[in-house]
């Protein structure tokens, strides 16, 4: 069994989801050409992040779905799964979307939202109550989003029910700060360590106002 996984990362700008699409478009064709079976976008890449108070704008959280939509209708030959912002049932959630054959055939709601420092995701999110597994290529991938993978007992017992892990795979939008490169390294090779499987990282890259954000490799 092997899956052909690539990063798709890239300077999202918040607010500009038609460029932020366009964006994602030509990293999905790239690995289309290049033989990817899967492509991972990183954490509200459709929308943009932090997004803040235009996630209280319903006209915002349309575009985005519908931006997601789209984007799902053109996926065929490659799968792709791309962070956006998801208004349901008058709830707003951080998500994940899984675009196959055209269509969205699985959405992950983030589970641990921080509410320390640069991050207010508690003032606008639902919290996630339901993990999510893919099959590709005959390998189970668990998917997350950020905060998910560094509260390590959170989610073990999150998957509990969950009993083959192939690969763990994190989209994030973390910023960057003196000591954050280590520190990365020890949650990811911790959960790595921990669940005895590989543990794939793809996060936001560039700046959004104060934030820089990195992690190019």
């Amino acid at each position: 069994m092997s899956v052909r996984i690539a990063l798709g990362q890239f300077n999202a700008s918040v607010g500009d989801i038609s460029a932020n699409v366009e964006a994602i478009r030509k990293l999905l064709q790239d690995a289309k050409n290049g033989g990817v079976d899967v492509v991972i976008f990183p954490e509200m890449c459709v929308c943009g992040y932090p997004p803040e108070d235009l996630l209280h704008k319903k006209h915002f959280l349309d575009d985005t779905r519908a931006a997601v939509d789209a984007l799902a209708s053109e996926v065929s030959g490659i799968i792709a799964i791309v962070g956006f912002a998801e208004m349901s049932d008058g709830r707003c959630f951080n998500s994940l979307a899984v675009l196959q054959d055209g269509a969205i055939i699985d959405i992950y709601r983030k589970g641990v939202l921080p509410n320390y420092g640069v991050f207010d995701e508690k003032r606008y999110f639902d919290t996630g109550t339901r993990p999510l597994v893919v099959e590709i290529g005959g390998l189970n991938i668990v998917l997350s989003i950020c905060e998910d993978i560094w509260d390590l007992e959170w989610f073990d017992n999150f998957l509990a029910g969950i009993s083959s892990k192939d690969i763990i795979m994190n989209i994030s939008a973390s910023p960057f700060h003196l000591g954050k490169m280590k520190q990365r390294r020890k949650i990811l090779g911790g959960c790595a360590k921990h669940f005895g499987c590989p543990v794939g990282y793809c996060n936001l890259v560039g700046g959004q106002d104060e934030l820089v954000l990195d992690r190019k490799s």
